[in-house]
């Protein structure tokens, strides 16, 4: 909050950094914060007060553990805020300055601002591990038992939303770098697709026996047959051929000449490659 005030202050008055930076750096953490201070510490404050009558969590755990999922979308962006600090007090002196003053104030207790960027990352972990340790240790007539598992199976989905959330993440990012190495052609540059592998092949020329060195990337629903660029400006690969996987058919040749060779037929055409 702290933090989050202040920059924005500082970009709406001064210069040293655009407020979308300062909302790309904070990602969705006001949300959360809200979240929290209005509806989950007063539900479980409420319990604690009343906890000789009505000794129970799990109830309020499972109706608000759906919220939870939002913390997925600033554990996404987590690695890019970092980053934009990092830039952004390289580029811009008043702004280190700034954070290291802010850094100085007392309710900061000397940590950085990555530091406390960190805890909500942790968080979900955290209240997994606290839900286990209270089941474990509920009395097993507890009338919470029930309802104490059934939250902890929540929040042990939330997390695993939040890892899914990474894994999708850093799943974008590197299709991203293949479709920049292939020029980014309009018609491969799809975020649905699934690259599966990729390497170095010899096609083999029939006509002349001989080989010559090509490059395949094999998607979840097309082969691109691509020759590798010499003046490597831009795009890595030129794209010769597009075979869709549907229909394609695989078979090993037994060729003395020519070891590790297969056949690869499609709608487009027939391959005849050497693997290494």
């Amino acid at each position: 909050q702290v933090f989050y005030t202040e920059l924005m202050k500082e970009a709406k008055t001064g210069k040293t950094v655009p407020e979308e930076v300062v909302k790309m750096i904070f990602s969705n953490i006001s949300s959360i914060y809200q979240f929290h201070a209005e509806f989950f510490l007063p539900e479980l404050q409420k319990r604690m007060e009343d906890w000789h009558h009505n000794p129970r969590i799990g109830d309020v755990i499972q109706k608000l553990a759906p919220f939870l999922k939002m913390y997925g979308e600033y554990v996404k962006n987590f690695d890019k805020a970092v980053e934009l600090i990092t830039a952004w007090s390289e580029k811009s002196p008043p702004f280190q300055e700034l954070i290291a003053d802010i850094q100085k104030r007392k309710v900061c207790a000397n940590l950085t601002l990555q530091h406390h960027m960190l805890e909500p990352v942790q968080r979900i972990p955290r209240y997994e591990l606290l839900l286990k340790d209270y089941v474990r240790k509920l009395p097993p007539q507890s009338p919470d038992r029930g309802d104490a598992e059934k939250a902890l199976e929540m929040i042990f989905m939330v997390a695993k939303h939040s890892n899914a959330a990474i894994a999708e993440m850093e799943r974008l990012q590197n299709l991203w770098v293949v479709y920049q190495r292939l020029g980014l052609e309009d018609d491969i540059v799809d975020p649905s697709n699934e690259l599966i592998k990729e390497g170095p092949i010899q096609k083999i020329s029939t006509r002349n026996n001989s080989t010559s060195e090509k490059y395949l990337f094999l998607f979840n629903n097309m082969l691109l047959y691509c020759v590798p660029k010499v003046i490597q400006v831009g795009a890595e690969f030129q794209v010769h051929l597009r075979m869709d996987v549907g229909g394609m058919k695989v078979r090993e040749l037994k060729d003395a000449e020519f070891p590790h060779t297969f056949l690869v037929s499609g709608k487009q055409r027939t391959l005849e490659l050497q693997a290494r």
